[in-house]
Protein backbone atom coordinates (compact mmCIF):
# COMPACT_ATOMS: atom_id res chain seq x y z
CA UNK A 1 0.00 0.00 0.00
CA UNK A 2 1.55 2.97 -0.76
CA UNK A 3 2.16 6.27 1.49
CA UNK A 4 1.86 8.97 -0.69
CA UNK A 5 0.84 12.42 1.35
CA UNK A 6 -2.47 13.10 0.58
CA UNK A 7 -2.03 17.34 -1.31
CA UNK A 8 -2.88 20.13 1.45
CA UNK A 9 -6.08 21.27 0.52
CA UNK A 10 -6.96 24.94 0.74
CA UNK A 11 -8.09 26.60 4.01
CA UNK A 12 -11.91 26.73 4.49
CA UNK A 13 -13.41 30.08 3.91
CA UNK A 14 -14.40 29.98 8.00
CA UNK A 15 -10.37 29.12 8.74
CA UNK A 16 -9.62 32.32 6.62
CA UNK A 17 -12.82 34.56 7.89
CA UNK A 18 -11.65 33.80 11.54
CA UNK A 19 -8.11 34.55 10.60
CA UNK A 20 -9.06 37.61 9.09
CA UNK A 21 -10.99 38.79 12.27
CA UNK A 22 -7.97 37.74 14.27
CA UNK A 23 -5.37 39.89 11.41
CA UNK A 24 -7.58 43.06 11.78
CA UNK A 25 -7.74 42.56 15.91
CA UNK A 26 -4.26 42.26 15.45
CA UNK A 27 -3.85 45.33 13.17
CA UNK A 28 -5.92 47.52 15.48
CA UNK A 29 -4.13 46.79 18.20
CA UNK A 30 -0.61 46.94 16.89
CA UNK A 31 -1.70 50.22 14.93
CA UNK A 32 -3.02 51.65 18.35
CA UNK A 33 0.40 50.85 20.13
CA UNK A 34 2.60 52.24 17.28
CA UNK A 35 0.64 55.28 17.16
CA UNK A 36 1.07 55.64 21.04
CA UNK A 37 4.51 55.55 20.64
CA UNK A 38 4.72 58.58 18.54
CA UNK A 39 5.28 62.08 20.78
CA UNK A 40 2.14 62.67 22.45
CA UNK A 41 2.85 66.63 22.13
CA UNK A 42 2.97 66.13 18.37
CA UNK A 43 0.27 64.01 17.69
CA UNK A 44 -2.23 64.28 20.35
CA UNK A 45 -5.38 64.93 18.48
CA UNK A 46 -4.20 61.92 15.89
CA UNK A 47 -3.84 59.89 18.41
CA UNK A 48 -7.19 60.72 20.00
CA UNK A 49 -8.83 60.29 16.56
CA UNK A 50 -7.62 56.85 16.63
CA UNK A 51 -8.20 55.79 19.98
CA UNK A 52 -11.74 57.34 19.66
CA UNK A 53 -12.35 55.33 16.15
CA UNK A 54 -11.14 52.17 17.78
CA UNK A 55 -13.33 52.22 20.30
CA UNK A 56 -16.03 53.30 18.59
CA UNK A 57 -15.54 50.12 16.19
CA UNK A 58 -15.40 47.87 19.43
CA UNK A 59 -18.45 48.93 20.96
CA UNK A 60 -20.23 48.83 17.53
CA UNK A 61 -18.95 45.14 17.07
CA UNK A 62 -19.92 44.36 21.04
CA UNK A 63 -23.62 45.75 20.17
CA UNK A 64 -24.02 43.43 16.85
CA UNK A 65 -22.94 40.21 18.41
CA UNK A 66 -24.90 41.18 21.44
CA UNK A 67 -28.38 42.32 19.18
CA UNK A 68 -27.41 38.54 17.07
CA UNK A 69 -27.22 36.72 20.25
CA UNK A 70 -30.52 38.52 21.45
CA UNK A 71 -32.52 37.25 18.46
CA UNK A 72 -31.30 34.20 18.31
CA UNK A 73 -32.11 33.05 21.49
CA UNK A 74 -35.54 32.94 21.34
CA UNK A 75 -35.83 31.52 17.74
CA UNK A 76 -34.60 28.42 16.81
CA UNK A 77 -33.03 27.81 13.40
CA UNK A 78 -29.63 27.19 12.19
CA UNK A 79 -27.34 29.46 14.34
CA UNK A 80 -24.33 28.34 12.55
CA UNK A 81 -25.37 29.43 8.65
CA UNK A 82 -26.70 32.55 10.15
CA UNK A 83 -23.29 33.01 11.99
CA UNK A 84 -21.45 32.44 8.95
CA UNK A 85 -23.87 35.16 6.99
CA UNK A 86 -23.54 37.81 9.35
CA UNK A 87 -20.12 37.93 10.44
CA UNK A 88 -18.32 35.62 8.53
CA UNK A 89 -17.03 33.55 11.71
CA UNK A 90 -17.12 29.87 12.50
CA UNK A 91 -19.25 29.55 14.98
CA UNK A 92 -16.30 28.23 17.16
CA UNK A 93 -15.10 32.20 16.63
CA UNK A 94 -18.28 33.52 16.92
CA UNK A 95 -18.80 31.82 20.78
CA UNK A 96 -14.92 32.92 21.06
CA UNK A 97 -15.63 36.23 20.69
CA UNK A 98 -19.28 36.42 22.25
CA UNK A 99 -17.21 35.13 25.78
CA UNK A 100 -14.54 37.52 25.78
CA UNK A 101 -16.86 40.30 25.65
CA UNK A 102 -19.27 39.40 27.87
CA UNK A 103 -16.61 40.50 30.58
CA UNK A 104 -16.60 44.37 29.34
CA UNK A 105 -18.81 47.01 30.51
CA UNK A 106 -19.35 48.20 27.14
CA UNK A 107 -21.23 44.70 26.99
CA UNK A 108 -23.38 45.06 30.44
CA UNK A 109 -24.09 48.88 29.87
CA UNK A 110 -25.34 47.62 26.58
CA UNK A 111 -28.05 45.07 27.39
CA UNK A 112 -27.80 43.89 30.72
CA UNK A 113 -30.40 41.19 30.97
CA UNK A 114 -28.60 39.30 28.10
CA UNK A 115 -25.15 39.32 29.37
CA UNK A 116 -26.47 38.31 32.85
CA UNK A 117 -28.17 35.67 31.53
CA UNK A 118 -25.27 34.45 29.18
CA UNK A 119 -22.71 34.36 32.31
CA UNK A 120 -25.39 31.87 34.59
CA UNK A 121 -25.27 29.94 31.70
CA UNK A 122 -21.91 29.78 31.15
CA UNK A 123 -21.00 29.40 34.86
CA UNK A 124 -24.03 26.58 34.85
CA UNK A 125 -21.71 24.40 32.06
Amino acid sequence: MPTEPRPASAPAADDAAALDSAALDAAAVAFAAADSVVEPEAHSSSTDASAHDLQSAREQRIRRVLDFEGRWTSHGGAKARAIRAEFGWTTTRYYQVLDGLLETPEALHHDPMLVRRLLRVREGR
